[in-house]
């Protein structure tokens, strides 16, 4: 029989890439826990755009909603691996987790929110509501 010998290391002890990553605040994505991706927002003619950084996750693993004109963006991803050899058997998993939050303008149309996934970049469309034409001028009859 052949013995196997795994090195643990105790959790709370940073690793050097643990402090880079923190200092950085770079996400993980090795989904240990919670994490913030970062998020670009771009205003344009037509709205806003918003591209959150999750690499890793699937577009099924998002939930984005608003509720009472707040933005909401979740993700959560979860993995196992298995692996069955003559001798041993060898069974890891991790999950990982965020939220975002954003307050909506009073301009931004919620009805037409749009969202798309591709290359680890989420991305979300915030149009502006149409301009109601207004009357410049209305005279008032006085009786």
């Amino acid at each position: 029989m052949t013995m196997l010998t795994v090195k643990r290391r105790p959790s709370g002890i940073p690793t050097m890439f643990n402090m880079f990553d923190d200092l950085f605040n770079v996400p993980s994505t090795n989904f240990r826990g919670s994490f913030v991706p970062s998020v670009n927002v771009e205003q344009h003619d037509k709205g806003y755009h918003l591209e959150v950084a999750a690499p890793g996750f699937d577009k099924g693993d998002f939930d984005v909603h608003v509720e009472k004109d707040v933005l909401r963006i979740t993700g959560k991803k979860e993995t196992k691996d298995e692996v069955k050899e003559k001798n041993y058997t060898r069974k890891e998993f991790s999950f990982g987790s965020f939220e975002r939050s954003f307050t909506l303008p009073e301009n931004i149309d919620g009805e037409q929110i749009a969202a798309s996934y591709s290359n680890g970049i989420l991305h979300i469309e915030l149009p502006l509501k149409t301009a109601v034409q207004v009357e410049n001028k209305k005279q008032i009859e006085i009786k």
